[in-house]
């Protein structure tokens, strides 16, 4: 007789998953040092914006050279030309340059939340004005051009995907690339996210959602967990991450950034804009449990923390209530970069990798006054805190529609 222990199937084996290299295309630079120098530095980046039929606004952009030196085909938008720089600085920077054998089979997660939005805008004016669109219209709107364009511009030929959960978008194409190398469905996957939400048709929608904050000042526009928050700061820009299954990383040599050990996610199913404590917390938990970690093995925690009244309230209690009696440091690095909507789980997993090559928090800049729902957190305030110990770091990325991801990133290995 056969039994039912016999009979089941053998567990799949999990396969460790490093991150090996990354790259940048962001108000905060075009390279990691760059990026973690102003990180950690807190220079201010944020300017007026201003679109026709918009009231001005503050933004974070991006002055990079790559961007103006070569001649990019009509068809690929600012998104895709973010996209593709800061993807071929993550290949390069992770020794990928010429390796065929691996590139070959190397996937594209793409996340982004706004989609082609200067490229929809010109097509709608476009269509008023004359009646007429080009032929090449259709590919400039894709959501899938940036991850195609990458894949293509680089010769990648594993799968392509594309994730559009709004601010949730690049942490879950890094969860969901981290779950196909762990699970033995890839070995190598370049996967982030980019977003260039400054078409004036966006900055018009976003405008009327009143979540914006005012111009009065961008250096101080955006105050997470203040008590004088008004909003948010939208950003643009991409950033890319190469993941690698462990074994084969460290059979060509590769050295490890960090360790991408954990994914949870969940949905509200409750509103649309308002977010629901208990959604946020079951993405966390999911994250600590796929990670096997406790909430007391955290060592710093990087909020999704926007500035918006509502959301930065529910985030602290959310995390006060799974991380109870852990006095884990918690910061935004949203007032050093903006929020870049599809794209910002991308950067500010970045900024929880340059936390632990640095040994450093990041503070979260232009809070003075706490909101008074954080006074059981730690809030990492005026400058960057040296780590109490090495350990792994979570990232949250709350977004409209109740969609929540997390993600955990542990040190390398020595």
């Amino acid at each position: 007789m056969v039994t039912a222990a016999a009979s089941a199937p053998p567990v799949p084996a999990r396969h460790a998953v490093w991150l090996t290299g990354w790259g940048f295309c962001s108000p905060l630079g075009g390279d990691a040092q760059s990026f973690m120098d102003q990180l950690f530095t807190a220079r201010h980046v944020f300017q007026r914006l201003q679109r026709p039929l918009v009231r001005p606004v503050p933004a974070a952009m991006v002055d990079d050279p790559g961007l103006t030196s070569r001649a990019w085909p009509s068809h690929l938008d600012r998104m895709g030309q973010m996209a593709i720089l800061a993807a071929q600085r993550a290949i390069q920077n992770a020794g990928l340059a010429g390796q065929s054998e691996i590139i070959d089979t190397c996937g594209v997660y793409l996340g982004n939340g706004c989609g082609t939005t200067e490229s929809n805008h010109d097509a709608y004016e476009r269509l008023f004005a004359t009646q007429r669109l080009s032929g090449l219209t259709l590919l400039r709107c894709l959501p899938s051009a940036a991850a195609s364009a990458v894949a293509m511009d680089l010769a990648l030929h594993g799968p392509v995907q594309t994730f559009t959960n709004a601010c949730a978008s690049s942490s879950m194409a890094l969860g969901e690339a981290m779950r196909a190398i762990r699970h033995g469905y890839a070995t190598c996957v370049l996967a982030g996210g980019s977003e260039a939400p400054f078409g004036a048709g966006t900055l018009k929608a976003w405008e009327a959602l009143r979540v914006m904050a005012p111009d009065d000042d961008p250096d101080q526009a955006c105050r997470p967990f203040d008590v004088s928050r008004q909003g948010l700061v939208l950003g643009e820009g991409a950033v890319f991450f190469v993941l690698e299954q462990q074994d084969a990383a460290r059979a060509r040599g590769a050295t490890p950034l960090a360790v991408l050990q954990g994914y949870g996610c969940s949905n509200d199913a409750h509103h649309w804009t308002e977010p629901d404590l208990e959604g946020q917390k079951r993405a966390m938990r999911a994250a600590l449990d796929d990670a096997g970690c406790q909430a007391r093995d955290i060592v710093a925690i990087n909020a999704h923390g926007t500035g918006t009244p509502v959301g930065d309230r529910v985030e602290m209690m959310s995390v006060a209530s799974v991380f109870d009696g852990c006095a884990v440091p918690i910061s935004s690095t949203k007032a050093l970069h903006g929020h870049l909507l599809g794209a910002s789980g991308a950067i500010e997993l970045a900024a929880c990798v340059a936390t632990l090559l640095r040994g450093q928090v990041p503070h979260t800049r232009n809070l003075r006054t706490p909101e008074p729902a954080s006074a059981s957190l730690d809030l990492v305030r005026d400058a960057p805190r040296a780590l109490a110990r090495p350990g792994p770091v979570l990232s949250n990325s709350f977004a409209f529609g109740g969609i929540n991801a997390s993600l955990i990133v542990a040190p390398a290995p020595s």
